[in-house]
């Protein structure tokens, strides 16, 4: 009864991470190149979605923008008086212009793609490390070089990057219990909280054409002329 308790209060406190084997110098160079790649691969695949949300983004505020104007001239009856849509469709305007600006000048893509470029020369480098020995200490100082230039020729990763590849990678890391609860609701946190200004920018939108159609209304008693 004892040990299973032991056991219980140990993976809840991810014990086994404090008191992992040690390893020779190979073998930490290998979990670094290892752990190295998995955040680029991830660091590659956040600024995919920060890219493709982007992108939707502004592609749904661009639709509100030719929208409104529609149902203006449409003969509909608005809740909203010509001057609030007008200023509306002003904000969407600039709304999109800026979006367009950022995905122009993060370059998300082309960023993402690097980094998936080094995270494959990672994986290279780390075969062929894994093929020699741990005598051949000439041959590895010439891949630690290797590696000091693969990962000082892209941008590097976040923490939280890094926090999903010690999640990810249960063979080198073994997280668990409490420490990986917390590890994953900080990631989370991290990754929403990029998303809060154009989920608002959202969800005003839908919102507000929600409240100009008459379906509901949400801030028609702040805009009624």
């Amino acid at each position: 009864m004892t040990k299973k308790i032991s056991c219980v209060w140990n993976w809840l406190c991810s014990r086994g991470e404090i008191v992992r084997p040690k390893k020779n110098a190979k073998e930490k160079f290998q979990m670094s190149i290892r752990a190295t790649a998995k955040c680029r691969f991830n660091a590659a695949e956040r600024l995919k979605r920060q890219g493709k949300f982007a992108f939707f983004t502004t592609t749904i505020l661009s639709l509100g923008l030719i929208f409104i104007p529609l149902m203006q001239n449409s003969g509909i009856k608005l809740a909203f008086s010509t001057n609030v849509l007008n200023t509306m469709s002003i904000f969407l305007a600039v709304a999109v212009l800026v979006y367009s600006v950022v995905i122009g000048t993060a370059r998300y893509e082309a960023r993402a793609d690097k980094l998936t470029q080094c995270g494959d020369n990672l994986k290279d480098l780390s075969r062929e490390l894994d093929s020699l020995k741990e005598s051949d200490v000439e041959h590895i100082k010439e891949l630690e070089k290797k590696y000091s230039h693969l990962i000082s020729d892209t941008e590097n990763h976040t923490r939280t990057d890094y926090l999903a590849a010690t999640l990810e990678m249960r063979r080198d890391y073994t997280v668990t219990g409490f420490p990986r609860l917390y590890k994953r609701l900080s990631i989370i946190f991290v990754e929403l909280f990029s998303y809060i200004i154009p989920l608002s920018m959202l969800v005003l939108e839908i919102v507000f054409i929600s409240d100009m159609l008459g379906i509901s209304k949400i801030l028609t008693k702040y805009f009624l002329s």
